[in-house]
């Protein structure tokens, strides 16, 4: 574990400064979105489960990144509170694995196709640029994030890596 490693579940964000590494593992369907700005060494991250908050239980759409729609206007409102700007803000996206051996017309063999589909949609409405992106496939994912450098460190369940 990194010395100072925050560590994210299903449905949270977070936002850290300087020398910390945001982790969160687990991510087979699911979305985790990554925000940056470099110019002030300010990252967030959200791994958000569902691709909308339609339709579910209350107690269960509370969660901070639920959907896209709650995660990453909020993502970045908080970014934007402790210095960081639009103009200089960046984003990557990973998970969205078909991890379900389900029929393809069934709502959750499709679900991470889903969530990045309308992750998408929310940052491009917040007029970001996505610049990278580890999503699809069969395996799931460990992601760091380490806002100093901006990189996304990946570790795929089958032992492959990758950085964004």
């Amino acid at each position: 574990m990194f010395q100072d490693e925050l560590h994210l579940k299903t449905g949270e964000l977070l936002v850290a400064e300087g020398h910390k590494i945001l982790y969160t593992g687990g991510v087979g369907s699911c979305v985790v979105v990554c925000f940056w700005d470099g110019n002030i060494t300010i990252g967030g991250m959200a791994h958000i489960p569902h691709p909308t908050a339609i339709g579910y239980d209350p107690d269960m759409i509370r969660l901070p990144a639920f959907s896209p729609g709650r995660a990453l206007p909020l993502l970045l409102h908080m970014m934007e509170k402790r210095g960081a700007r639009r103009e200089t803000t960046s984003a990557r996206l990973v998970g969205a694995g078909n991890m379900f051996d389900m029929p393809d017309d069934c709502f959750m063999a499709n679900i991470g196709r889903s969530i990045l589909e309308e992750a998408r949609n929310i940052i491009s409405g917040l007029h970001l640029v996505i610049t990278g992106e580890s999503v699809g496939g069969l395996y799931g994912r460990s992601i760091r994030f380490d806002i100093v450098t901006g990189e996304v460190f990946i570790t795929f369940t089958n032992g492959e890596s990758l950085t964004l």
